[in-house]
């Protein structure tokens, strides 16, 4: 078992968005009170923001495995839930004390590390209807003139403490296999770019199974409507 912030390196990221117009995952003190601009972002280019607001000397990066490190020459204040979106376990009001740098103890829940991705279409007139986890409490049903894909995830026991944070189980999301550092180089699918981003809108996810006995790894299906 690896340790607490290392997991094996992935193939593949789940991208969630974060609306910046809003209060809750915006704001930090390094030690004076930065706030990323206004937008909406994916989770790469919010890191990319809030790295580009940080004062001379600061920094936020992130590493191969997703982590972020956020470096601050004044220490660290977490003033609302963004520490807890880039992977640490930090609540409003906590301090890195004399600390001037922290690194994420977990996958963020808005950036998550895959070990395999793949996806197919939906054929709406063979499937009508999508059977989704309990916890979910129904169907996803399928409707409109989107494409529908079912991707089928494999995660590290890590990922999926950070996957059912939920952070990335509604509203838009990125299934990617550039890291968030590289995903500026990224560019949407096409039948001339195989290798490019899906981006859409998450419809439900489908059970899930360990796949090994030692419940390390752990396969889902998520179904999204392609924007």
């Amino acid at each position: 078992m690896s340790a607490l912030n290392d997991w094996p390196a992935p193939s593949a990221w789940l991208y969630g968005f974060v609306d910046t117009s809003v209060p809750g995952y915006r704001r930090v003190s390094t030690p004076g009170v930065k706030q990323v601009s206004s937008g909406y972002y994916s989770f790469p280019a919010f890191v990319s923001q809030l790295n580009s607001q940080l004062a001379t000397g600061d920094s936020a990066t992130t590493d191969s495995l997703g982590r972020v490190t956020l470096s601050a020459v004044g220490g660290i204040t977490w003033t609302d839930r963004l520490g807890w979106l880039i992977g640490m376990d930090v609540k409003p009001g906590d301090s890195a004390g004399s600390a001037t740098s922290r690194t994420s103890d977990r996958p963020p829940p808005a950036g998550i590390p895959l070990m395999a991705a793949s996806w197919s279409r939906i054929d709406r007139a063979v499937e009508t209807t999508i059977a989704v986890d309990r916890h979910q409490r129904g169907h996803g049903y399928l409707f409109g003139d989107n494409e529908l894909v079912r991707f089928r995830l494999l995660m590290h026991v890590q990922s999926l403490r950070s996957f059912r944070e939920g952070w990335c189980l509604s509203g838009q999301v990125i299934v990617s296999t550039k890291s968030p550092s590289d995903f500026s180089s990224d560019a949407e699918w096409s039948t001339s770019n195989t290798d490019g981003y899906i981006q859409g809108y998450v419809v439900g996810v489908e059970r899930g199974k360990w796949v090994d006995d030692t419940q390390t790894l752990w396969q889902t299906e998520l179904v999204v409507a392609r924007t």
